[in-house]
């Protein structure tokens, strides 16, 4: 399924009528547990992925972990959508935060092409947002 079509079907289970429950994976084997058992979508737990490796929440587990964490998740979750908690985005810079939500995204396709089947997008892919208005308005 492609990047566009998960963001759609996420978006549409934020819509209702049933109320949208995220299940929190920490890994591959969770989230394939999650989707098996008929999740609508997946999430990440950035205290749960961090946890995991023995890091305590709070952007300090290595960012290069956390999108190799994600690009599992995602793999596992199959068609299911997932959704990322990446906490501060791991950076006070925005061009390295761009990045790193790059990264993220990329990470969804399992691949390390610009192929991406992740339903996240960067704030200049949103409709009314850019990278300044969305990061001004984050306390990091």
């Amino acid at each position: 399924m492609s990047q566009s079509a998960k963001a759609e079907q996420f978006r549409k289970l934020h819509e209702g009528p049933e109320v949208l429950v995220l299940p929190n994976a920490w890994d591959a084997a969770s989230a394939a547990i999650m989707a098996d058992a008929g999740a609508k979508a997946v999430a990440t737990s950035s205290a749960a992925v961090a946890w995991a490796y023995g890091y305590a929440d709070g952007d300090l587990l290595p960012v290069d972990l956390v999108v190799a964490t994600i690009a599992a998740v995602a793999k596992a979750a199959g068609d299911t959508p997932v959704t990322a908690d990446i906490e501060g985005g791991f950076t006070d810079d925005l061009d390295q935060l761009s990045a790193n939500v790059s990264r993220v995204i990329a990470a969804g396709s399992g691949k390390r092409s610009g192929s991406h089947t992740m339903p996240l997008q960067l704030p200049s892919q949103a409709p009314s947002f850019s990278p300044p208005q969305y990061c001004q308005s984050c306390t990091m």
